[in-house]
């Protein structure tokens, strides 16, 4: 006996399942009740459904339908033994197939597979690299589906024939598929295992003829499974002593219409009931609900099979009442399958619903960022609403999971946890083997490693990963300490001279890691005194020694330690290998970076990972490195987690078939045309892709058939989002198909009060991020209101005053142990030829630190090498051009600073290679003061400065300053400098000066408008917020129209710089 139970209400179902559980009760009680489920996710909340309705979920075994049918036919066809290997099964076929395919004859049955295999450069003729892997993998998998859709075909494959499904026969360029299956069938003879479509064909004979009685079994919320183990289902049931109990979730009581399908009904004549219903039927039916009628039609042929052992039980649905909200009144449309629509005949006419009654939102946004926010923001209106609504019944799917997860944990999870009001919590559900298991993501972070040029920052990041930096003795400094100790060794690119000339690079050890940790090492035991001293005394060997003061001798040994082992490993992972030396070299290489501490199951999940690369049948066969890191995706898929529903917090889950569970909101993130429906993976050459039968598995149709799942599992309110407009190009973008399907289903059946279509309540365009506005501002746009306490602040030197006015916003987040962020392009390229700003500015100091001497054109090129030697400039021709216009720029400014002194032997000269701006002008005009406050005296400020596009040295004259005045304005600062630490104050030097030259209408004494103007040039592109202030400010920054609107900004250019203007129009300029 067969039994469908069907309900539009999951929740229903599991009332139906509980009741008919308590009525089957197995006469020992130690005999489970077996049910048969989907997913994870379903098993997990079936468990706890059954627990409220019958007291306690005990005796019942959940089982996934498709692995307890597979095992079925095992046990009915009996010729695969018990513990034995399937040699058919794919993950054992796919090494089969890479050594049948090379050994084929050259003939014109397989040249198409040839071609196949040949694509793309190759560097072993009889190795797999990731092309010919993918190849081997889509065939396997693409035989084995046959074998369970198509049985019938392969069996006629088997016995010589090459026709289709169908029974016709194949053309020329397919006839190459039986032929390749002949041939596996032939090599695994030996084994006397049949292929698993004779075993299914086998399985159902058996079925036929046993009639040994079963405990019933309940099959719950299955919507798609091939019609083969349909047929195999039905058998079971024939037999009176074992039922078979279907539970099925379907939105509609009839989804084919008034006139069900007969099962004699085949091609034409169902084509033709699929157009009546999208001209006559619900519209959400008819373009979603596909899935659904090829489950109805199967059961039809079950039906028409069974005759009286087929009993069909439709739940009783709930009466909508009128005042139900938008969401209620579509599921109870879709159960009777009501169409309605305006001035249409035999239709009903639109349902007219209030505001309040609308509890379905479609939200168009800008980007996926903004879509996390809108849903987040819409969740707290629900939630501040309705207050019975906690985050353990929220559900929030997306068919792009790994990119909305981290967006998703950043919006909803807050800071401060549970005393912030906007806190979610959140349980993601799809979680990675690689993001549960450190020692996953190590293998594939190696492998990609070993590809890599072993950049300084790639290299860094895996040495610094907790698990290798503990057992490496890595802890002595901070990822920023052992950044910075790197720069300071010169280290960029390449394990040494022969790695980076294997990427195309001139010979030599300069900048690589090797002659970086020569430097350290050597500076162990030499001391460098260069500039200061001849640049021989810091070198050995060609050698320049880098002494630092960030580590330890004991740090610098651990940090050589770990980078050979690491260099080691990552040329033994270089490839390629055969599949038994990868597992070997693998395990090694985690092993001898990461120990054997892992607490005793991370270990055992890389192992599991590992095991196709154990394979009997692999062994031999020669694998390059991106062919394992495919091999390894793919085993790691298999072992994806998809734990953690029904938890206490807001769950969070990829968008896939029967995984919709109940929850009272339900969030569908990501709807896009882009995204969803997802592209079909099967490759061109699939038979079953080009002639598709009912029953086939379809990602498109099974993609559309998640709306209707969502919109089931959904009681109270429903939300979706997608991008509207493309967040880089500004152009309009639609949403998913299914989810279009729904909004023009909407439009044509409901109303709003005022007679328009419910779309105009239901889609809602959010707005994009706006940028702060004068107008917008109250007070300030960055926390001003927000203070951080620190202890008692020690007056600062001149240089920590100097860094702490060029940047306060940097000062405050170090004071408060907060690592300031770097923008992706703080990093300079030592080797680059034409540097950046900074670069040639740290360049021109040392220039200028070498004196007017050593910087004479025959004693240059030998300082010019000593710099390179040391990582200050490229190797190779490469310096002289990068060190040309620095040269020469400080060659003139130590001329200058050689005639001032000459006419005045006193006077004080601040030299630097930068231009005059306004960070230069107040580190000046701070140590002018700083001097001055012991004794009154005159500092020059020399300079380069551009002039009708010739570059001269200029000199700013800054007069004496008195004793008191000097102290009073430093004074002034420590104190400002002390209340920075606790706050944000509108100082930025750029922006200060820029709101001085606004001011200066000629009133303020100082330099005019002009002269400020030009001491502060306007960027060529957009003004470029300091990085700690973004920081500060959560990544926006605000307009600066807000920033000069400011008083305190005002206060403090009036209060700091204006004296600065009035000392420089006082002293003058010099050319």
């Amino acid at each position: 006996m067969l039994r469908l139970i069907s309900s539009n209400s999951i929740e229903d179902l599991a009332t139906a399942l509980a009741s008919e559980l308590d009525r089957h009760k197995p006469a020992n009680p130690l005999t489970p009740q077996r049910v048969l489920i989907s997913t994870n996710a379903m098993s997990r909340w079936l468990a706890l459904a059954l627990s409220e309705r019958i007291g306690i979920c005990a005796g019942i075994e959940f089982d996934f339908a498709g692995r307890h049918l597979r095992q079925l036919i095992l046990e009915l066809d009996g010729r695969l033994p018990a513990g034995h290997r399937d040699p058919w099964d794919p993950s054992q076929l796919r090494w089969q197939l890479a050594q049948l395919i090379p050994a084929l004859p050259q003939t014109e049955l397989w040249e198409p597979l040839q071609q196949l295999w040949h694509q793309g450069p190759q560097q072993q003729d009889n190795g797999l690299d990731t092309q010919r892997l993918q190849l081997i993998l889509q065939l396997s998998d693409t035989l084995d589906q046959y074998g369970l859709y198509r049985p019938q075909m392969v069996r006629r494959w088997l016995n010589g024939e090459s026709v289709d499904g169908s029974h016709a026969p194949l053309a020329a360029h397919q006839q190459w598929q039986p032929a390749l299956l002949r041939e596996l069938a032939q090599r695994l003879e030996p084994s006397g295992i049949p292929h698993p479509a004779e075993r299914l064909l086998h399985a159902l004979e058996q079925s036929r003829q046993r009639s040994d009685p079963h405990e019933p079994l309940h099959v719950f919320g299955l919507s798609s499974l091939p019609p083969a183990l349909w047929k195999l289902l039905a058998q079971r049931a024939s037999s009176r002593d074992s039922p078979v109990l279907l539970y099925q979730l379907s939105p509609s009581l009839d989804p084919w219409g008034s006139l069900p399908p007969s099962h004699h009904e085949e091609g034409d004549a169902l084509d033709r009931l699929e157009r009546r219903l999208l001209h006559q039927g619900h519209p959400l039916l008819a373009s979603l609900g596909r899935t659904q009628r090829d489950f109805h039609w199967q059961l039809e042929l079950i039906a028409a099979d069974l005759q009286e052992q087929f009993e069909r039980q439709q739940r009783p649905a709930p009466l909508c009442p009128e005042e139900a909200g938008l969401l209620q009144q579509l599921k109870a449309d879709l159960l009777v399958g009501r169409p309605r629509g305006e001035g249409l005949p035999g239709i009903e006419p639109p349902l007219k619903l209030q505001r309040n009654q609308l509890n379905l939102e479609v939200l168009a946004c800008h980007g996926d960022r903004r879509q996390v926010e809108a849903a987040h923001e819409a969740l707290l209106r629900l939630m501040a609403g309705d207050p019975s609504i906690e985050p353990r019944h929220i559900l929030v799917m997306t068919p792009d999971v790994a990119r909305f997860t981290p967006l998703v944990l950043a919006v909803f999870e807050r800071p401060g946890r549970s005393s912030d009001p906007r806190h979610l919590p959140v349980r993601v559900t799809d979680r990675t083997l690689r993001q549960r298991n450190p020692r996953v993501d190590l293998v594939f972070r190696l492998l990609a490693l070993a590809s890599s040029r072993l950049s300084r920052d790639d290299v860094l990041d895996v040495l610094l990963l907790p698990e290798l930096a503990e057992h490496l003795e890595l802890g002595g400094l901070t990822q920023p300490q052992w950044r910075e100790l790197l720069d300071q060794a010169g280290i960029c690119w390449g394990r040494d001279g022969d790695h980076r000339q294997s990427w195309g690079y001139p010979a030599g050890d300069a900048f690589s890691w090797r002659w970086g940790l020569d430097r350290l090492l050597l500076g162990l035991e030499l001391s460098d005194g260069f500039p200061e001293q001849e640049a021989a005394s810091g070198e050995w060997g060609g050698l320049a020694a880098c002494n630092q003061s960030l580590a330890t001798a004991n740090d610098v040994l651990a940090l050589h330690d770990a980078c050979s082992r690491l260099f080691e490993q990552l040329q033994a992972l270089s490839g390629p290998l055969p599949a038994e030396r990868w597992n070997e070299q693998i395990g090694s290489a985690i092993q001898q970076l990461s120990g054997g501490d892992d607490e005793g199951w991370q270990a055992p999940e890389v192992y599991e990972l590992l095991t196709p690369l154990r394979d009997p049948e692999a062994s031999g066969l020669a694998l390059d490195r991106a062919a394992v890191v495919r091999l390894l995706e793919e085993a790691e898929a298999q072992q994806q987690g998809r734990y953690g529903h029904v938890s206490g917090a807001v769950s969070l889950s990829a968008l896939e078939p029967m995984r919709s569970i109940p929850h009272r909101v339900v969030v569908l993130l990501g709807m896009d045309e882009q995204r969803l429906p997802r592209r079909d993976q099967r490759p061109g050459y699939d038979l079953m892709l080009q002639r598709p039968w009912r029953g086939d598995r379809d990602r498109r149709q099974e993609d559309r058939a998640i709306l209707l799942e969502a919109l089931q599992a959904c009681s109270d309110h429903w939300i979706a989002t997608y991008n509207a407009i493309d967040p880089r190009s500004g152009e309009e973008r639609n949403p998913a198909a299914p989810l279009s399907d729904l909004l023009r289903c909407l439009e044509r059946s409901y109303r709003t009060e005022a007679g328009e279509p419910i779309t105009t309540w239901v889609l809602q365009q959010q707005p994009p991020l706006p940028p702060l506005t004068a107008r917008e501002v109250v007070g300030a746009p960055w926390p001003m209101d927000q203070r951080w306490p620190v202890d008692e602040c020690e007056p600062a030197s001149l240089e920590e005053l100097q860094q702490w006015l060029r940047d306060p916003a940097r000062a405050l987040l170090q004071a408060h142990g907060i690592h300031p962020h770097r923008r992706g392009d703080e990093s300079s390229d030592p080797e680059e030829s034409a540097p950046d700003g900074l670069q040639r500015w740290t360049l021109g100091q040392r220039l200028l630190n070498l004196g007017s001497e050593r910087l004479e054109a025959n004693q240059w090129p030998q300082q010019r090498d000593a710099l390179a030697r040391r990582g200050h400039l490229p190797p190779g021709p490469a310096a002289i051009v990068s060190s040309d216009q620095p040269w020469q720029r400080c060659h003139a400014l130590l001329a200058k600073q050689a005639e001032l002194q000459d006419a005045d032997g006193e006077a004080v000269v601040l030299m630097s290679n930068s231009r005059f701006k306004p960070k230069r002008l107040l580190d000046g005009w701070l140590e002018h003061l700083w001097a001055n406050a012991e004794r009154p005296q005159q500092t020059l400020l020399l300079g380069p400065m551009e002039q009708k596009g010739e570059e001269r040295a200029a000199v700013w004259t800054l007069p004496a300053v008195e004793a008191q005045q000097a102290k009073a304005w430093i004074d002034d600062w420590q104190q400002w400098r002390e209340e920075a630490l606790q706050r944000p104050i509108a100082w930025i030097p750029e922006l200060n000066w820029q709101l001085l030259s606004q001011q200066q209408d000629g009133s303020l004494p100082g330099l005019s408008a002009q002269q400020l103007k030009e001491l502060n040039p306007p960027g060529r592109n957009d003004y470029e917020w300091p990085s700690a202030w973004l920081q500060l400010l959560g990544g926006e920054a605000p307009s600066i129209a807000s920033w000069l609107e400011h008083p305190e900004a005002e206060q403090l250019s009036l209060r700091w710089l204006l004296p600065l203007s009035e000392a420089l129009a006082a002293g003058g300029r010099q050319l």
